[in-house]
């Protein structure tokens, strides 16, 4: 899925830019992305319901929003989940629409049983 925040003819200078860490570099951008993702992903219900953060339970809040404020993008901490898609426009790879399930992640260290 993309969602378009920037024009396509500068989306295309972007290209070059497919798979790094993307921050918006001011609020008015962070504001375009949150419209286009966050507010439309199941992954947080404070943002997409306007609920209260602290009404939410941990599988209700996502906590890459906040990792993109505490942290640099330069930090090994920064959020990958937020990057420039191939297209050259921001994207979340860990968007889930909203009203979709959130997969469940699977144990690594538990054998198959059937």
């Amino acid at each position: 899925m993309s969602q378009a925040i920037y024009p396509a003819p500068f989306a295309a200078m972007l290209t070059k830019r497919a798979g790094e860490k993307y921050r918006p570099s001011n609020g008015t951008e962070g504001e375009c992305f949150f419209e286009a993702w966050c507010r439309h992903c199941q992954r947080d219900k404070a943002m997409r319901e306007g609920v209260d953060l602290d009404d939410c339970d941990d599988t209700e809040r996502c906590d890459i929003i906040a990792d993109t404020f505490s942290y640099d993008v330069e930090d090994a901490k920064y959020p990958t989940a937020w990057q420039y898609g191939k297209d050259g426009q921001p994207c979340c790879t860990a968007f889930i629409s909203a009203g979709e399930q959130i997969p469940t992640p699977r144990c690594t260290k538990t054998l198959e049983l059937f």
